[in-house]
This record gives structure tokens, sequence and C-alpha cells, in this order.
């Protein structure tokens, strides 16, 4: 989608179709830095998020260029990626929040669940998520926040708690393009394959967790009416580009600003839940650097950029005919990542195997990838709620054989026990499309054999909050 087209397409989609629904419209940065006044100089606040994952995979048994019976790693779930079918505790979290006075509040949380946050180099453990503290009314118009910071980003970077929306299923573009695993930036890799085009291997035992949308670093950050009913909000960042405490990881300064303009309808529900539109952009950029085996070709630039744009609306929440809606456009260049096709196998042709378990990063700023998704929802009583879902990502577009379109169409119904404890039971239809099929050449076979063998997914979560 071009960018001209995408603009009307977000404005049009996010205006008229009331249907949809979004992250609660919100003023993010007040919710995830200002401590309420009732938590005193500290309230312990936590959540569990059991998870239950069943995706419809088949064992790819043709062409024979494949590995026989292995199931695609998009096939199985993350971040392990053993099996098709699986359990889990996806998200357990520890908070503490409070104010030492009432111009300095801190925040500091854990996570323990099993999830790419969590996950490090192989293996799960516990983990500082949130650790800050912001400084109000030193500077006039603006607020201080320093510590691991939710980077200013697009709206589902930016959903957290207490609204829990960031427990939803990520959106496959969000997935890949905002929340990357992190490589050890101190190994050299080697070109993925023939013909790629600054495409480097990374194998598993380089690759470190996510980090939540979060970097170490310090924010200016502000929001204030203008007028009765309309906010303005700003925050601006400049960090280390890595993971909190993953030294292997950290790989130079990371800049991020997003900028919001809200009508606020009504505040009934506190900060947490009011009604609003909302309209937002945002813009990160960043410099890693990727080691580069000798004899291999170094890339001429790995500058790193990642923007986009959207609107948000909200008009009630568990009552009866309550209902929201979220468009957004995002879109990047630079350190385009490609996960692994499989697992790791003993019976791999050596000439398949980097391009089939290893991420291949796409270093080079004339890498680029773009998406969208839209998505809503409508209470049909005061507790159950049918949401919908669908989002698009076009991978590599500048490299006619990379390139792959993700498309997902969902659908869940979520019922609300108490505004931040719910159970939702969801369905994703997945779609991967290969747009350039003659650029593939005597790989044709096999990307759509890969292409073709993606399952559909259900979901059975919950979040149970305390």
């Amino acid at each position: 989608m071009k960018k001209g087209t995408a603009i009307s397409f977000v404005v049009s989609v996010g205006i008229s179709l009331a249907a949809f629904r979004s992250a609660n419209a919100a003023n993010w940065f007040e919710i995830q830095t200002i401590s309420l006044p009732e938590w005193g100089y500290g309230q312990v606040i936590g959540l569990l998020a059991p998870l239950y994952t069943d995706i419809a995979a088949s064992p790819i048994v043709a062409p024979k260029t494949l590995v026989n019976g292995q199931t695609a790693r998009f096939d199985q779930v993350g971040p392990a990626f053993d099996s098709s079918s699986q359990l889990i505790m996806q998200h357990a979290r520890l908070f503490v929040r409070g104010s030492i006075n009432p111009d300095i509040s801190y925040y500091v949380g854990t996570e323990m669940g099993q999830n790419g946050y969590a996950y490090s180099w192989g293996n799960y453990a516990p983990r500082i998520i949130d650790a800050d503290m912001v400084f109000s009314n030193f500077i006039p118009g603006v607020r201080v926040e320093i510590g691991n910071i939710r980077a200013p980003g697009p709206e589902a970077a930016m959903e957290g708690f207490m609204a829990f929306n960031f427990i939803d299923q990520f959106a496959t573009g969000m997935q890949q393009l905002m929340l990357p695993t992190f490589y050890n930036n101190s190994v050299n890799y080697r070109l993925a394959s023939k013909g790629t085009k600054d495409g480097y291997a990374v194998p598993g035992s380089d690759l470190s967790g996510n980090n939540g949308f979060r970097y170490p670093g310090i924010q200016a950050e502000d929001w204030f009416k203008v007028a009765p009913k309309t906010e303005v909000a700003y925050a601006a960042m400049l960090g280390d580009y890595g993971r909190l405490l993953d030294t292997g990881t950290s790989n130079g300064p990371i800049v991020a600003a997003r900028l919001q303009a809200s009508y606020i309808f009504n505040d009934s529900g506190g900060r947490f839940f009011r009604n609003d539109l909302t309209g937002f952009v945002w813009v990160q950029a960043a410099r890693p650097e990727i080691g580069v085996a000798p004899g291999q070709p170094i890339p001429s630039s790995n500058n790193m950029t990642r923007d986009g744009f959207g609107l948000t609306y909200r008009n009630g929440f568990m009552q009866r005919g309550a209902f929201d809606a979220k468009a957004e456009y995002f879109e990047g260049s630079g350190n385009i990542a490609a996960p692994a096709v499989f697992n790791e196998t003993p019976g791999m042709a050596a000439a398949q195997a980097p391009a089939l378990y290893n991420e291949v990063v796409y270093a080079g700023s004339n890498n680029t990838a773009h998406g969208y998704d839209i998505s809503g929802g409508y209470f049909l009583t005061r507790q159950l709620e049918a949401v919908v879902r669908y989002d698009y990502y076009d991978r590599l577009p500048n490299l006619a054989a990379q390139e792959r379109v993700f498309a997902d169409a969902s659908a869940a119904l979520e019922y609300h026990i108490t505004p931040l404890t719910r159970v939702v039971v969801d369905y994703i239809d997945r779609s991967i499309t290969i747009p350039n099929p003659g650029a593939l050449g005597a790989g044709l076979a096999q990307a759509t054999t890969l292409a073709d063998s993606i399952g559909n997914q259900m979901d059975i979560w919950a979040v149970f909050a305390f």
C-alpha cells in the first residue's frame, strides 16, 4: 500500500467505522508514569495471564528440498517453538507503584511469565520489565522520566497497565517490525544465502529475547489542555538500543517521539477508561551495527527508522452498546528481520540450513517493510464484548524474491468480569502470500509450500488482576 493511500485509508476507517475496537483510547503517558494518590508511598499490584494456543499445523512433506516431516516455526508456539499447541502462563507480573512525594512517582515491575521478554539466550528467567521514576513540576511544561522506558511508538506498544490491552495477541506486523529479538552484537555474521542483499544469518544461540518495547534511557513528556475538551500530549526519548541488563544486545542510541491530540467526550471512566477520539503520530530512529564476517559484503548504512500514525475512538466501556475503534499505519527501514522458518534439524541439507533455521537480518537502510491494522469491538451485554481485527504486513517489498505479505483476520469474544479481569476466546485466520513468484526461479516450489503450510490459530486466555 502506498503511503498516500494508507493515509486516506486510516483516516476514513478511523472516522466512519465506529463498530471497531481499539486499544482503550487514553493518555498512556499519564497512565504509565504518574501514580494515583491513593497508592501512597507504594502499592503492590499484579496480574496472571494464562494462555492456551492451538495452531492447525501439518508436517511439511514436499518438495524434497525441505526436511520431510518438519513443522514450520510459524506453526509452533513461541518463544520456545517446540509445539503447535501449548498451555502456558504467558504473563505473571508483580508491580510496585507509588510516590515519594507529590512530584516524584516511581514504577517497578517484574515479569515471570513464558514469553519473549522473559526468554533470554534460550532460557526463561524472571526479569525486571518496568523500572522508572518521573519528576513533575520541576521544569515548566516538562516531566522527566528516567529508567527502563516504554518507547514512544505505535498504539500497540503504548497499551499497558492498568488498562491491560497489551495482553492482546500482537498483530503480525507489530510483532515482526516493532518487537524483534535482539542479536549478539559482538559476533560476526555471514550472508544467509547466495543472492541475498544485506541478509545476514543469525543463529538462535545468538538471539536474546525482545524488550517489550522498552529501552533504558531518559524521556521528556507532558500533557495539557488546549481547550476544555482537547488535550495534547507529547514525549521524546533518548535511550540505549538493546535490552535492560543484556549487555550483549546494547547497540548504540535510539531516539523516539510521539505526539497525540485527544478530544475528550467525557472522563467518567477515569483516566484508565475515558471516552475520546485520539490522533497520533510517532517516529523512532537508531543505528544498530551488525558484525560482518570477513569476505562478506558490508551494508553501506545501518540506519534504522520506524514511524507511523493512526486514530483511536471510544464510546463507553462495560455497558451494552459501548464500542471503540482503531486504525493505524506503520513502516520501517533497516534491520528488517525475517524469523527462522524451522528449528535447527540435524538432517537438514547444509546448503539450505542458514536460510531455514537462522533468523535473517536485512541490515541496510534500503530494506523496508510496512503494514496496517484495524480493530474494533462492540459490547453485546455489559460483560460480553465481540472483537474483530484485520492486520496486514508487507515485508521487504524492495527485494522481489524475499518479499512476503502476511495478513491475519481475527475474531474474539471477551467476557469482562471486572474492568481489569477478563476471559477471551479468539480465532485467527492467517495467510502468507508471495507477491513476485517469477523472481524466485527454482526456489518457487519450496517457498510456495512453506507459505501454503501456515495454519489458523485459536487462543483461550485470561487476565486476572490482583
